[in-house]
């Protein structure tokens, strides 16, 4: 009884940990780009007295990095799986409503806390890291009537695309996506305008706008 008391008391320590090193890097890396970070300061914000705390619950700050990204990336995804799902059964998905799944759950998971703003911020740093992770937003494609992802999606609009091409579409449209709404996130910071006032339902339109001509073809 002692014993599994003890166990569950380290276990609890051990997550509370972990989470207080997630929580610190996130802010972190939402400040400044990947390489300004070192493992000192994500160790020192988290509150940690161990200077070896992040390695050995993570490995490295590399290993850190990718799992915050894949964790918030994982959330969006379910967000976008909601939309895919709802789809009504029909060979074709119409541009509008592919740029609707692609953009409206980052909007939305941006929106509903700090976590998702400091996501927003992280990701327009990571876009400008040289040792990005390769194929995050752009999975292996399999085809499926309807599409049952978001990658499938992006194909049924561009089907006369290379791979290589439509690659290269989608990375400009995350980084419209993503750089668009991370400064609106910071005019919010700033009392600037707000997300959900006319100028910024305006300024989210036009970026829809925008997507929906970038992969009109």
């Amino acid at each position: 009884m002692c014993l599994a008391s003890n166990v569950n008391g380290k276990n609890n320590r051990s997550l509370a940990t972990r989470r207080a090193l997630t929580k610190a890097a996130l802010h972190l890396f939402a400040e400044k780009p990947y390489a300004e970070v070192s493992l000192l300061e994500i160790t020192e914000r988290a509150g940690q007295k161990n200077r070896n705390a992040l390695q050995y619950h993570f490995g490295s700050k590399r290993a850190l990095f990718e799992q915050i990204l894949l964790a918030h990336a994982d959330e969006i995804d379910a967000l976008r799986q909601q939309l895919i799902d709802a789809l009504p059964k029909q060979d074709s998905v119409s541009v509008e409503v592919a740029i609707d799944i692609y953009l409206e759950p980052f909007l939305q998971y941006t929106r509903r806390s700090e976590n998702g703003r400091l996501y927003a911020k992280f990701l327009a740093h990571f876009l400008r890291t040289p040792e990005r992770v390769e194929k995050v937003l752009n999975p292996d494609i399999p085809m499926s009537t309807p599409p049952s992802s978001l990658a499938e999606v992006l194909v049924s609009i561009s089907p006369t695309l290379t791979p290589e091409e439509r690659d290269q579409l989608l990375f400009v449209s995350n980084a419209m996506m993503i750089y668009s709404v991370d400064n609106l996130v910071r005019a919010e910071e700033q009392n600037i305008l707000t997300l959900d006032s006319p100028m910024g339902r305006h300024i989210l339109r036009t970026l829809h706008t925008s997507l929906v001509a970038l992969w009109t073809l």
